[in-house]
């Protein structure tokens, strides 16, 4: 018998791609995919595909629906992505037997889980101190630094540069003394004052962030990366400075910004929509991009469309702390919709359903076959 995570699922669905959803339920949709268990081995093969059918059935008619925005019907596609994934896993376990769970010659002891909420923060470079993994993030309010649910972690008693970092396969959050909001993603960093007591705020990031800068129009929000310096006033904007590709990447959700080449000294302004490329020596480049796609990361998603295998693969080497080699297969598009919460066989099942690439794990690295 289905749980009852299902049977809920069931009923909202039909509300869900019939936009009658009350704005609670709605919210309990997208947040039953991110927590969705996927222990559905208690359905028979039957009801697992007919579940399936209806699934994609319903996803089929949502875009003739104008009133269900898109982050609705992204949610609808995850929740397929993660229900097919399972299937395949059920219906190829008892063909090949419990060890296995891909064509791919992946082995349950070789899974890894997908990244958590890990980070370290310090002050002024001293000793770093290891924050819970059990919260999200910590608010800093110019006295003290707490965890988001109020438990305090340490007294801020003078002005001093705080620094949170992520490790490998960690997330975390946080929210500056003027009540701007910044989400980081592995591998990243925010070097920032317990005060904001100068006549601009400025910070420094590292990796890929995500921002909701507080409005203040006397004290304009600077943001500093090895690249380029950023100027707002309030606004919200991801930037990913990895420096994949010998870029860094600046998207703009809502608001205006004004974006420096630390190095050429050229500037653009950003509108909603678009994103600014940044690249050693070369004048900034402006694109139109879908910044939930971009942005989706923050919210549990990877919304991949059309992105090249090679560049996928910087994702999953940072978010499950595994090495992928991938030789032959670099410049495969992949489209799909995959929620980070996901298990790393799980995300190499589904790139191998969408462009027959097939992989193997050797301890913590991942190789694509030839």
């Amino acid at each position: 018998m289905a749980d009852q995570h299902h049977i809920k699922a069931r009923v909202l669905l039909k509300k869900y791609t019939e936009g009658s959803c009350t704005e609670e339920e709605k919210a309990w949709v997208e947040e039953w995919y991110l927590a969705l268990d996927h222990k559905i081995d208690d359905l028979s093969d039957k009801q697992v595909q007919e579940d399936l059918y209806e699934l994609r059935s319903r996803l089929l008619k949502i875009p003739t629906q104008k009133s269900i925005s898109k982050t609705y019907i992204r949610a609808i596609a995850a929740i397929l992505f993660v229900v097919l994934t399972a299937t395949t896993l059920i219906l190829w376990n008892k063909k090949a037997g419990e060890e296995m769970v891909s064509s791919g010659a992946l082995t349950a002891r070789q899974d890894f889980m997908p990244g958590t909420n890990r980070a370290t923060l310090s002050f002024d470079d001293d000793e770093e101190i290891e924050l819970s993994g059990q919260q999200e993030g910590v608010i800093n309010d110019g006295t003290a630094i707490v965890y988001s649910d109020g438990t305090a972690i340490i007294a801020v008693e003078k002005v001093q540069m705080a620094t949170l970092r992520t490790p490998v396969a960690g997330q975390y959050q946080v929210v500056l003394p003027d009540g701007t909001k910044v989400w980081l993603n592995a591998v990243s960093s925010i070097r920032y004052p317990t005060a904001f007591t100068n006549n601009e705020r400025l910070v420094e990031v590292t990796g890929e962030v995500y921002l909701e800068v507080a409005h203040d129009a006397h004290k304009p929000f600077i943001v500093q990366t090895d690249q380029q310096r950023i100027e707002v006033l309030g606004t919200s904007f991801n930037i990913d400075a990895y420096g994949d590709n010998g870029q860094t990447l600046t998207t703009l959700t809502n608001g205006i910004i004004r974006i420096q080449h630390s190095e050429l000294g050229n500037q653009v302004e950003l509108r909603p929509g678009q994103q600014a490329v940044v690249e050693y020596r070369k004048e900034i480049t402006v694109r139109k991009v879908d910044t939930d796609e971009v942005s989706s990361w923050k919210d549990g998603l990877y919304i991949v469309n059309n992105e090249p295998l090679g560049q996928y693969a910087r994702k999953i080497e940072r978010w499950y702390d595994v090495e992928v080699v991938m030789p032959f297969h670099s410049n495969k598009r992949l489209s799909a919709i995959i929620p980070r919460s996901a298990r790393l066989s799980e995300v190499l099942q589904a790139i191998e359903l969408k462009t027959g690439v097939k992989f193997t794990i050797e301890g913590r690295r991942v190789l694509a076959k030839k």
